[in-house]
């Protein structure tokens, strides 16, 4: 589970006469990642201990049921309504022979039901999907069968009273953040505040171990310790989202750098459509903070490779060289919108060259005291080197003229020509860093 390599590419300058400035700076960046230190927005008092979480009576929690739909017979119902039932009964037995500490919980029986290892592998991943809220439950579990009947045991990374003790730190904090959502705000505003919190008040871990104290694979591990690898930021991202009202899943697959490192991350239900978001790839340098917020599939698919599906994938592919089942999806939903992309929602859309709102647009960011002005090149209509050199060439510096014109609009000059333009080419974005006079 990893996040983004930096790639910088060329920088070069270009020189031209302003009230302000007369530097003009291009860059050319593809994505990357850089995790850093950053200020809170929220202040969060991780010693403070609530009971439950608190909900604003303008949103309610939703109970999840994407991974219970996934599900093919009453066996496996069977099974997932026996491990909620069950998960919370922790005994104070330490298994000796598991590679880390981890307790047992009281076994629980099944009767006349009989599963596969992968049918329950898949029950126990549709649990996760639905209650990203139980983050002590360890990967290691032991079944057996006596005849017919059917027995389980489930195994915890904590012990009952350390596990106690954590859920109502997490709910603590759960409620903190909850308590900063205006009351009037938006699915689309509700997810993007959440995407933003986590960002800048988690540290990405590299080389993680399964820390009990740092819980980094788990909401847990995200939200109070502050630290997480890229599954906790994606379980607390949608327990955070399933909290406020906003459904969400999660994707299992990889990224281009290592195909061999597995990674996992959202896809969020807004406005009746699905959209896929990586708050891990998005905790980076300001730049690119949104290029994975709010993206079709077929975006996420020029980074990301996607695990396969289990309806989709025969029992022998689902398996690798000794026998040990691989990563796979129960669920992907087709996300095709681009709505509610970030940089469709709160950038400048450019079908024509001639697009008169580029002016307002822009000085509407700089009355805001917005960092970034974006420009999304609609593919359809425009080519994206044709308008990046209309617009930001040496020869042909067509910005120049809407900042002075958005400076006009402002009524004074705001904006300086010394600007930082940043291409996203698989995006069709264009990020022009603000630098005000």
């Amino acid at each position: 589970m990893q996040k983004r390599i930096i790639l910088l590419f060329l920088t070069f300058s270009l020189l031209f006469f302003s009230s302000c400035d007369e530097l003009f700076t291009v860059k050319d960046i593809s994505q990357y990642n850089k995790n850093t230190n950053k200020s809170n927005h929220i202040k969060i008092d991780k010693t403070k201990v609530k009971d439950d979480v608190k909900l604003s009576p303008y949103y309610s929690k939703i109970n999840l049921k994407y991974g219970y739909s996934t599900l093919k017979n009453d066996s496996q119902r069977k099974l997932y309504a026996e491990i909620l039932q069950n998960c919370s009964y922790i005994t104070d037995q330490l298994d000796e022979d598991a590679p880390r500490k981890s307790y047992f919980m009281e076994p629980f029986t099944l009767y006349n039901c009989s599963f596969s290892d992968v049918d329950i592998s898949h029950t126990r991943a549709a649990v996760f999907m639905d209650n990203p809220q139980i983050f002590w439950l360890d990967s290691y579990y032991t079944y057996s069968y006596t005849g017919s009947t059917f027995t389980i045991t489930l195994q915890s990374t904590m012990s009952r009273k350390a596990c106690e003790k954590r859920v109502k730190q997490l709910n603590s904090v759960v409620s903190d953040v909850l308590a900063e959502l205006d009351d009037n705000m938006s699915d689309y505003e509700r997810e993007l505040f959440i995407h933003d919190y986590i960002v800048e008040n988690c540290k990405y871990i590299n080389n993680a171990d399964d820390s009990v104290d740092d819980n980094p694979y788990t909401a847990f591990g995200c939200l109070v310790n502050q630290k997480a690898v890229c599954e906790g930021y994606t379980k607390a991202f949608q327990m955070l989202l399933m909290y406020c009202g906003v459904p969400s899943v999660t994707i299992k697959g990889s990224v281009q750098e290592s195909d061999t490192v597995d990674h996992i991350w959202n896809a969020g239900k807004i406005g009746g459509s699905w959209y896929h978001t990586d708050v891990t790839w998005d905790d980076t340098d300001n730049s690119s903070m949104y290029d994975c917020f709010n993206q079709t599939e077929s975006v996420f698919r020029q980074t990301h490779s996607f695990s396969p599906l289990l309806s989709d994938a025969s029992e022998d592919s689902l398996r690798d060289e000794d026998g040990n089942l691989i990563a796979f999806n129960i669920l992907i939903p087709k996300a095709k919108s681009v709505k509610y992309n970030y940089y469709r929602r709160e950038g400048t859309n450019l079908r024509d060259m001639y697009n008169n709102s580029i002016a307002e647009d822009l000085a509407q960011t700089a009355i805001n005291g917005d960092a970034y002005y974006y420009i999304c090149v609609n593919p359809d209509y425009l080519d994206f080197d044709d308008v990046y050199y209309v617009l930001f060439s040496q020869d042909y510096y067509g910005f120049a003229d809407y900042i002075r014109s958005a400076n006009s609009i402002i009524g004074y000059d705001a904006i300086s020509l010394s600007t930082t333009v940043i291409r996203k080419d698989s995006l069709n974005v264009i990020a022009v860093e603000i630098n005000y006079c």
